[in-house]
């Protein structure tokens, strides 16, 4: 029996080796489980195998594989036998073309050689096997390989039985490299264009007269803006407790952008709000700020840099009027906007404020 496997396993290498695709030698261990006969201990097999791929979905693999049956339990004291299975299994590649891991399916028929756990190598015998299971191969490195494997081998003894191999490879592997892809031919060189007549150059023109000196222009000074702008008598209407703008407020508040944006010169812009003295100091505080905020943002919006624009809520703390007349506390509601030039020159810009109801005014 011995002399038969190594002799299969022999002419498998020399035929597998002459084939194109990879090829490899493998040896293999794993663990071997009864299914059918309740009476044998599932155990380690151990064995060695080479296979081929012959095209990118078809390929060969051979095994041998070995493993001890033995009683269990065992009250006789009967020592354990052998079996032997040789699994010849076609298979059948899921990721054709793959460069390094790919999963397969494997099928097949073999031989299987079982010593009697009873009586010893006295009464072996070799029978018929079917085979099937699945498995996954790949590249450890150039040449080494990595197999797992299960598969369940249904053996024909004079009374059949089942067994299920979960099975680990490590072997070399040969080749199968990619073939390169063709270099394109290089395109046909560019005809060279004849070159062209060299053109005759026509006389020269007559020169021009010389034109007259443009007038010199006298650059005028850049006024500074206005030493306070009124933004038309327009009045900011706000609702009570609210900081929203209305359309003619708006309005006025794009005029003074627009005749700040006239300028060149460098210049800051505080928005300040400012409320009476009706209500809690804290809630006027917070009014004044979204106020003056508002109004900043109309500002920006038309063109002022938000980087020159800061905003400050400063609530009741500074009435110009006197709060005890409804009068004084009208003035007081009010959105002040500060213009500070770099030549010095300060310009206060006062936008008083009014609410729209006759509710009480904060």
């Amino acid at each position: 029996m011995k002399k038969t496997l190594l002799f299969l396993l022999a002419g498998s290498a020399i035929t597998l080796s002459a084939q194109e695709g990879q090829a490899w030698v493998m040896g293999h261990v794993g663990q071997t489980v009864f299914e059918n006969d309740a009476n044998l201990k599932d155990k380690l097999h151990y064995g060695i195998g080479v296979g081929h791929w012959y095209t990118n979905r078809w390929g060969l693999d051979l095994r041998a594989l070995q493993n001890d049956l033995q009683l269990d339990p065992n009250p006789f004291g009967i020592g354990s036998a052998k079996q032997t299975h040789l699994l010849a299994s076609g298979l059948f590649n899921f990721r054709p073309g793959a460069e390094n891991w790919y999963p397969y399916l494997a099928a097949g028929i073999g031989g299987t050689n079982v010593e009697s756990p009873y009586s010893g190598k006295s009464d072996a015998t070799t029978r018929l096997n079917f085979h099937g299971g699945f498995g996954v191969m790949g590249k450890l490195a150039e040449h080494f390989m990595l197999d797992l494997s299960a598969k369940a081998v249904r053996v024909e003894l004079p009374e059949s039985r089942t067994e299920y191999l979960a099975t680990l490879g490590l072997g070399y592997t040969w080749g199968g490299a990619r073939k390169a892809a063709p270099v394109p031919p290089p395109p046909p060189p560019t005809p060279e264009p004849a070159p062209a007549p060299e053109p005759v150059a026509p006389p020269p023109p007559p020169p021009p007269p010389p034109a007259p000196a443009p007038p010199k222009e006298v650059a005028k000074p850049v006024p500074p803006p206005p030493a306070k702008i009124v933004l038309d008598e327009a009045v900011l209407h706000f609702a009570n407790g609210k900081a929203d703008l209305g359309p003619a407020a708006t309005t006025a508040i794009q005029k003074v952008a627009d005749s700040l944006k006239s300028y060149p010169g460098d210049y800051t812009l505080e928005v300040s709000g400012h409320t009476s003295s009706t209500g809690s100091k804290a809630v006027n505080k917070a009014l004044s700020k979204r106020r003056a905020d508002a109004v900043a943002k109309v500002l920006i919006d038309s063109g002022i840099p938000a980087a020159k624009v800061t905003t400050v809520g400063v609530g009741p703390d500074k009435p110009i009027a006197d709060n005890k007349t409804k009068e004084g506390q009208a003035k007081n509601r009010r959105v002040e906007i500060d213009v500070k030039v770099k030549d010095g020159k300060a310009e206060v810009r006062q936008i008083t404020t009014d609410t729209v109801d006759a509710a009480p005014k904060k």
